[in-house]
């Protein structure tokens, strides 16, 4: 008898050890918190944090683009990878698409605004990118608390430029637009001829300034191609950007800036016509109205030849 209620004992036991495993098992799945945003398993079963998260990435597709500095940009996506301590790493990827034909690196550093705050600690990684292509690049940081991942993602901006400059600002927030002026394409199409010079217009654009102290200016910028005379004398005749001047629709004139920097010899019957030569004159934004180009290589001794063109 005794040997039979010792079997017993053991057996009942082993089936109490088992509802025991199985309640904290069930008690570990449902404290897994939810979130909108997809999670990647850093290794093994999720478990609470001090911070309320888990041991898994949060990963949120953004897919937004805006523009600066001749880049098109694009916020690709973004990753909150939770630490042990209750905090988080962040870590944006961005897309980098040059509009130029040169290589380019973007001048001004991007910046993270977190809750409308900029993040004095944040980093980032803008790559050196061929004209007309593309590259990747990244804004990472840090953060101590850690309340969901979709609340944080919710309060970052990415931001490029200064509030004294024009800014491009690109929310993470799903329903938040990035604010940002993309470049207009101007269909004008004009001829200046002075002398044996003749200044061919054959596009343009017009974009926000991104120099520093000219918020509400814009670059409008004007592609020429040169033709040279029979009559030129040998040695060619120079052209610089400053023979360009702009009547402005507020009767003001602009000369061309540096900005373009068309600096050619015009040879005996050449034409230059390089896909970076623009003439870039600074106006006021919106920079819509009526326009007068002029060329002038005589310095005012001859009559400088026109072109009128209008912005809408």
């Amino acid at each position: 008898m005794r040997k039979k209620l010792t079997t017993v004992g053991a057996a009942v036991l082993i089936a109490t050890s088992a509802v025991l495993m199985t309640a904290c098992n069930d008690k570990d799945v449902k404290g897994t918190p939810v979130t909108s945003v997809s999670q990647v398993p850093l290794g093994g079963a999720p478990t609470d944090t001090k911070g309320g998260s888990n041991s898994q990435s949060a990963v949120r597709t953004i897919g937004k683009t805006g523009y600066y500095e001749g880049f098109e940009i694009t916020v690709d996506k973004a990753t909150v990878t939770p630490d042990e301590f209750g905090g988080a790493k962040v870590r944006i990827d961005i897309t980098y698409k040059n509009t130029s034909t040169k290589d380019k690196t973007l001048n001004a550093s991007p910046g993270l605004q977190i809750g409308g705050a900029l993040d004095a600690g944040a980093s980032w990684d803008t790559p050196t990118v061929p004209g007309k292509g593309s590259a990747a690049g990244d804004i990472t940081t840090t953060v101590k608390k850690l309340d969901t991942a979709d609340h944080l993602l919710d309060t970052l901006t990415v931001v490029y430029g200064t509030s004294q400059e024009n800014q491009t600002l690109i929310p993470l927030k799903a329903d938040a637009k990035a604010d940002s002026v993309a470049p207009k394409t101007l269909n004008v199409s004009g001829k200046l001829v002075q002398d044996q010079t003749t200044v061919e217009i054959t596009g343009g654009t017009l974009t926000p300034s991104y120099t520093k102290g000219e918020r509400n200016k814009m670059d409008l910028a004007l592609h020429i191609k040169l033709v040279g005379g029979s009559g030129i004398s040998d040695g060619g005749l120079n052209v610089f950007y400053d023979y360009f001047s702009l009547k402005t629709p507020d009767g003001q004139t602009a000369v061309a800036d540096i900005r373009g920097p068309i600096n050619e010899l015009l040879n005996r019957g050449e034409t230059i016509d390089h896909a970076d030569n623009f003439v870039v004159f600074v106006v006021p934004a919106p920079a819509t109205g009526s326009y007068v180009l002029s060329y002038d290589a005589s310095k005012g001794e001859k009559t400088a030849p026109t072109y009128s063109f209008t912005v809408s």
